[in-house]
């Protein structure tokens, strides 16, 4: 059998995994985590941290600059963020009780979370199982953003090293210093705008990869490789590989079923 359609099949497989372990870890509970359907406001200020935790099941997650230290969340019943802060770290997880209600279609929890601008980040980790995440105008010395299924946004960002990880949904960044980054995605698409990095290691197992440096990488080490796709530098097609030496950062971008597009 041809490496391309076992390729394929191993692609789809994964997916096909994804898709399941996501769901099972969500319902899994014994009382399930769907609630009584009544929607609840909460909000608070907060005192300093330093350091950001979320682990959750089922949120979109929204932290952004704002005036003070700020959390504020609407929420089903059954949904409830719980958090605490110690030793300069704010930890955010998920309480899930209730009744089982597969019924219930309107499940929702949404958590906006403002950080002062001036405000000296080491640690920002977000992790939802099923949820949008979105990060705006942050600064940190670390960035880890995983989502097992939904889509992860980045904006007017700056890290020293990011991490950056979904199994099924789309990853966007637009104005951002990635630092030293890595980007993972099982199942969607991968798009970088007006970005800068150091060194990156790019890999996409079903969708394609588009990144617009803000930046010159002729100097840069680049091995760009689509397995089921094709490879384009700035808009000059260069087959489904390419390569290309240099010692001022890093490059690298692997895709199994979609295309690479480098621009700068």
């Amino acid at each position: 059998m041809k490496r391309s359609v076992w390729i394929m099949i191993i692609t789809i497989i994964t997916a096909c995994c994804v898709i399941g372990g996501t769901f099972y870890h969500i319902f899994r509970y014994e009382k399930g985590f769907m609630g009584h359907g009544g929607i609840t406001n909460m909000s608070a200020d907060l005192e300093a941290f330093e350091s950001l935790t979320i682990d959750a099941n089922f949120m979109d997650v929204t932290v952004t600059v704002g005036e003070h230290f700020y959390l504020s969340c609407e929420y089903t019943e059954g949904l409830e963020p719980i958090y605490e802060i110690k030793d300069g770290a704010l930890t955010i997880k998920q309480r899930t009780y209730g009744k089982n209600r597969w019924g219930v279609n309107k499940a929702q929890c949404s958590l906006t979370l403002t950080i002062p601008e001036e405000a000296a980040m080491s640690m920002l980790d977000v992790h939802t199982a099923l949820g949008n995440i979105q990060l705006e105008r942050l600064s940190a010395s670390e960035c880890e953003v995983s989502s097992n299924m939904g889509n992860c946004e980045l904006k007017k960002c700056s890290f020293d090293r990011s991490d950056l990880v979904t199994n099924l949904g789309e990853i966007s960044v637009k104005d951002t210093d990635l630092g030293e980054a890595e980007v993972s995605n099982d199942m969607g698409e991968i798009e970088m705008e007006d970005c800068i990095f150091s060194n990156m290691d790019i890999t996409a197992a079903m969708g394609g990869v588009s990144v617009d440096a803000a930046q010159a990488l002729d100097g840069y080490d680049m091995d760009l490789e689509a397995d089921l796709g094709s490879v384009h530098v700035n808009n000059r097609s260069e087959g489904t590989q390419y390569h290309q030496s240099g010692d001022a950062g890093k490059l690298w971008v692997n895709t199994n079923m979609g295309s690479i597009r480098i621009s700068y």
